[in-house]
């Protein structure tokens, strides 16, 4: 029953990518993006995954349903705080794998501490005043997320966690800086990719 729904799951996805490239295929992509958490969560149930990773992915989907509005910003602030939930939950979830000793987790660290600087820096001047802390906040979290599965060692929860920083960072200049055309599209396939990998990878699908 587990690999029905991930077929699920995969069918949903390819159908919403699709729905991405086209312009006028607003309501198809909106309707398809909050059948795909649903059904990666069922397949993480069935298969007794963690509860952290339940959580996860059920906060994913509050942050998919929120953001079909990400103009309205109660709506926005919602998504954030539902998906920085959800990568709160992931760093539990995986820390306790790590392999790595406390030298190289802080070498770990400050890397992605100068990575989070740099990304930050790229998008500063075209976020609105209001919304810096709570981007530096954000920020942190998802790259703590990213560290925590980086910690593990383990390449399936490495690029997940890469996927989901690549994501979001995305998603950030979609909404503050410049739209591109694919950029949507862009930002569902990494984002999709990265809870797929994420849940296979801390449920032992692989």
């Amino acid at each position: 029953m587990t690999w029905i729904f991930l077929a699920g799951f995969g069918l949903c996805a390819a159908v919403h990518l699709v729905f991405c490239l086209l312009p006028d295929a607003r309501r198809w992509r909106d309707f398809t993006k909050v059948l795909l958490m649903p059904a990666l969560l069922l397949a993480v149930i069935l298969a007794d995954g963690p509860i952290l990773v339940k959580a996860a992915l059920f906060l994913g989907w509050l942050g998919d349903i929120f953001l079909l509005k990400p103009d309205k910003k109660p709506f926005f602030l919602a998504g954030l705080v539902s998906f920085l939930a959800g990568h709160a939950c992931y760093i539990p979830a995986m820390f306790p794998m790590r392999r790595f000793s406390l030298p190289v987790l802080l070498l770990l660290a400050a890397g992605f501490i100068a990575v989070g600087g740099i990304l930050f820096l790229t998008i500063r001047r075209s976020l609105p005043g209001d919304m810096k802390l709570p981007g530096i906040a954000y920020l942190a979290i998802i790259l703590a997320m990213a560290w925590a599965a980086f910690s593990t060692g383990q390449p399936v929860l490495i690029l997940g966690a890469v996927s989901f920083v690549a994501s979001d960072y995305t998603l950030a200049r979609q909404l503050f800086v410049r739209k591109n055309r694919y950029g949507d599209f862009f930002v569902m396939l990494t984002y999709l990719l990265a809870q797929f990998l994420l849940a296979a990878g801390l449920c032992g699908m692989f």
